[in-house]
């Protein structure tokens, strides 16, 4: 009741469907996680830091990177500008999570100007919503390759968007 309940607050005063959602305090279960896909709920930010970059693989425990006051942000910061995706791989993701009360709080706005100073005005990389990457990674998934690995079909209805790990980024169409 109460998912249902804040989703239909939520889109009445935003005036836009709501899909996602974090964890209060990053606590979940399995029930919950079940009782938020019954929802329509298609993804849901955890606080369990993962200090890597790979896609997640259950939407509904979203794992992010690190918090903003980490202390191993510098250092994973440099590793995610500095390493070369190769194309056996799959996309990647820094997510970095926090409050913005946080940066009063600790007094530490230094920790995200850093972070926002290096990562931006970036070609390669794709700065987007929860939603967007959601809809991103399935379309991603949704790819289908020819057995010699020379075509690639896109049954989605939006571009999707791939490297080689060569440097050459391709756009598949719809279709």
């Amino acid at each position: 009741y109460e998912i249902i309940k804040n989703r239909e607050i939520l889109e009445e005063q935003f005036d836009r469907i709501v899909r996602g959602m974090a964890y209060p305090y990053g606590t979940y279960s399995d029930e919950v996680v079940r009782v938020l896909r019954d929802c329509g709920i298609l993804y849901a930010r955890t606080t369990r830091a993962t200090r890597d970059f790979s896609m997640p693989t259950e939407w509904l425990t979203l794992h992010p990177t690190c918090h903003h006051n980490d202390p191993t942000l510098p250092e994973l910061t440099k590793k995610f500008l500095e390493t070369t995706i190769h194309s056996d791989q799959h996309p990647w993701m820094f997510y970095l999570w926090g409050h913005a009360y946080e940066f009063e709080q600790k007094d530490n706005w230094n920790v995200i100007e850093d972070f926002t100073d290096k990562m931006a005005g970036k070609d390669d990389i794709w700065y987007c919503t929860n939603m967007e990457l959601y809809l991103a990674w399935r379309d991603y998934m949704a790819l289908e390759s020819s057995a010699d690995g020379t075509m690639i079909y896109n049954p989605t209805v939006r571009s999707v968007w791939i490297c080689d790990g060569k440097g050459n980024t391709y756009e598949i169409k719809p279709g």
